[in-house]
């Protein structure tokens, strides 16, 4: 009983360890964390001495990783970690910090890639400006999570916070230098559209040229995206190394929804969609790899279009700015 009990505790410590930052002192933080000696923290490192209920349950919470072990092994089961939302405008300034402390972690980790099958365009491309920032944000304030202070507003991007704008661009710095590989297809930019329509159609922008300035913030998204595809990187700012770490694929086959999986160095993450725009993460291997099998058979079934295939990319992303400018025409008209 006790080899399997430390067996168990490995296995968890495997994942704990997978949410730490590189740079970070996993010993340090788990005495700070336990209020113990860094000789009692390594014995606990070392399995040496099992933890007990009260401590795994601090770990738990404080490295946001869930301690299942059973379920682990039950192929119909599997346990997610989320961060939890409601309608407080704090919650979400949190969620933006978690979601970027998790991007960054994964950028700093050796090995490290993304791969994602996107039914919505990945989050972070939406942050390379500060005004398209501040539309998504305030569309997930007053949209999805019903926030009271924006009730009764119509879309004001000085009630945007910031803080939350730097950590949104913080995020896109992050992303930019991992390793990703992003699956699209031609309805993957549809639900971006819809939520302009949306707001112009619910009375939600004050002036036309707010909602046709949202659209034409996407045509600048496509060709910032469309460039980095040509260049097979995300790092083409001035002075940035433009090493090639992005490959985006075109896919003919409906995603359906969000799928993300990452590798943290030795560990696989997998990630999806919940309520919008926030996720739900796991470690379970069954649920990880069935994830990558899906994924990667996805990949068999699209077209690379970044680097080689300029017909096909130009031809792609053609049809996404058309998409646009019919919204625009909408907008324009009404």
């Amino acid at each position: 009983m006790e080899q399997k009990s430390k067996i168990i505790q490995e296995q968890f410590l495997q994942r704990v360890k997978s949410a730490v930052a590189p740079n970070v002192s996993f010993v340090d933080e788990l005495a700070d964390l336990l209020k113990l000696s860094n000789d009692s923290a390594y014995r606990r490192i070392r399995c040496e001495t099992l933890f007990n209920i009260e401590e795994i349950t601090m770990i738990c919470k404080h490295f946001r990783v869930s301690f299942d072990p059973d379920v682990q092994h039950m192929s119909n089961k599997v346990t997610f970690d989320y961060l939890k939302l409601d309608d407080k405008k704090e919650n979400f300034r949190l969620w933006l910090m978690f979601l970027s402390a998790d991007v960054k972690k994964i950028g700093t980790s050796p090995n490290n890639q993304i791969l994602y099958g996107a039914d919505d365009v990945p989050v972070w491309h939406h942050f390379f400006d500060k005004e398209l920032i501040a539309f998504k944000l305030f569309y997930w304030l007053k949209s999805i999570l019903n926030s009271p202070e924006f009730a009764d507003k119509n879309y004001d991007p000085s009630l945007i916070d910031e803080d939350m704008v730097n950590s949104a661009k913080e995020m896109l710095q992050n992303y930019n230098q991992i390793n990703s590989v992003e699956i699209w297809t031609e309805d993957t930019l549809n639900s971006n559209l819809k939520q302009i329509e949306y707001f112009w159609e619910s009375g939600f922008f004050d002036k036309k040229q707010d909602a046709l300035r949202m659209c034409d913030l996407y045509i600048e998204e496509l060709n910032l995206v469309q460039k980095k595809a040509t260049s097979s990187s995300k790092l083409i700012g001035k002075g940035e190394s433009k090493k090639e770490n992005f490959k985006l694929y075109k896919s003919e086959v409906m995603i359906g929804n969000n799928s993300i999986l990452a590798n943290i160095g030795s560990t696989k993450i997998a990630y999806v969609s919940n309520n919008t725009f926030n996720m739900m993460s796991t470690t379970s291997a069954d649920f990880v790899h069935e994830n990558e099998l899906w994924l990667n058979n996805l990949l068999k079934k699209s077209t690379l279009i970044s680097g080689v295939g300029e017909k096909q990319r130009n031809q792609f992303f053609r049809v996404l700015r058309e998409k646009v400018e019919i919204v625009k025409q909408k907008i324009s008209l009404g």
